[in-house]
């Protein structure tokens, strides 16, 4: 099912109608940083908060709305850990994760092959993250 574009001024918890609950009652601190995100209209969040929900496969297909521009403007896109962290986790996300935004699939490969096309020293900790 493909659902419309994303208002990037609401939270998830405004996208989805799930409240995603209390932060002052997660069991964790990386559940904590999730309910946080989910709380905070998503053209606010921090890159840390984007590169955590990514890498938990958590909001999507919003966050994909979020993130994609910013992909197709610079493919090693960092979030925190190293350039192209955020192209690492799409990379490996599993099918699910492009259900409603299939386009974004289908460009997947492109934007890897435009990082890959940068200099060895910017590349390696993505080309790392991805072997097998």
């Amino acid at each position: 099912m493909m659902i419309g574009p994303t208002n990037l001024s609401l939270t998830l918890e405004q996208l989805t109608g799930t409240d995603a609950g209390s932060v002052d009652e997660a069991p964790t601190n990386m559940v904590r940083d999730l309910i946080g995100a989910w709380k905070t209209p998503l053209d606010q969040l921090t890159g840390r908060e984007i590169g955590l929900l990514i890498s938990q496969q958590d909001g999507y297909p919003y966050v994909l709305d979020l993130v994609w521009p910013m992909l197709e403007d610079d493919p090693l896109l960092e979030a925190e850990f190293y350039p192209g962290d955020i192209l690492s986790s799409l990379m490996r996300a599993d099918d699910t994760t492009w259900r409603d935004r299939p386009n974004y699939k289908r460009r997947l490969k492109a934007l890897y092959e435009r990082a890959l096309r940068r200099p060895d020293d910017e590349t390696e900790a993505l080309r790392e993250s991805l072997e097998p």
